[in-house]
């Protein structure tokens, strides 16, 4: 069974979720509604997170970012914020997908299922290290060194390093990286993966502006080099 933590300060929107998942055994909901309550209940028992952006107290952003340090679970963010400021912000903060309330519980399931099947996919494969200059990827344990110190990544911007670390060399194109990633073609819009990379670079490369791992190739896609 999977267990879904469901963080939503509109009872309403919870119980419409939590009625809806239930139709389907494989999942178990946990509610709560605010930052306090998501941060006691997030645990490593916990298969994918629910997150409303706007909590009363703190919000969902901020909530996301402390869980990312600790957690290596989808997080999706479910919201009535629209613009693309605050989606990509989103996704910078550690967010692995993001949907726009309306929306169909439907859409919802797919996206959890979606989610899921990336993580099964991350799961430990014949080789356990790749490394690359002061970069280490351990796809056991789903961590990344560089040096001595520990970086923090969603699943989502983890496998997309182990996809250009596992290509080394390789230029890979924008929609290459999509279906790999989502497992579905992009349909022409293949932003979601540079926002992915840009959060990428901040968090491995000494100056994201002039990076030495992860070489941009115009209007194809990306390169891991050194």
């Amino acid at each position: 069974m999977y267990h879904i933590l469901l963080v939503e300060d509109d009872p309403t929107i919870a119980d419409i979720v939590r009625f809806y998942l239930a139709k389907n055994e494989e999942y178990s909901v946990h509610w709560v509604k605010d930052a306090q309550e998501a941060l006691a209940a997030a645990d490593e028992r916990v298969d994918v997170i629910l997150l409303d952006i706007l909590l009363p107290g703190v919000d969902g952003m901020e909530i996301c970012a402390q869980l990312r340090r600790r957690l290596y679970c989808p997080i999706i963010f479910i919201s009535c914020l629209d613009d693309e400021e605050t989606i990509v912000k989103a996704l910078r903060l550690g967010g692995d997908d993001y949907l726009v309330k309306p929306f169909k519980c439907s859409v919802l399931l797919a996206r959890i299922e979606a989610n899921l099947r990336r993580m099964q996919r991350s799961n430990p494969r014949a080789e356990e290290m790749l490394a690359s200059g002061d970069l280490i990827l351990n796809t056991n344990t789903h961590s990344v060194k560089k040096g001595i110190d520990m970086i923090y990544l969603s699943p989502t911007e983890f496998q997309i390093l182990y996809f250009l670390m596992r290509n080394k060399g390789t230029v890979l194109e924008l929609e290459e990286i999509y279906f790999f990633i989502w497992q579905r073609p992009s349909y022409g819009d293949v932003r979601t993966v540079s926002v992915h990379v840009s959060n990428l670079r901040k968090k491995i490369e000494d100056d994201p502006l002039k990076p030495k791992y992860i070489k941009t190739v115009r209007k194809i896609g990306y390169m891991f080099d050194n």
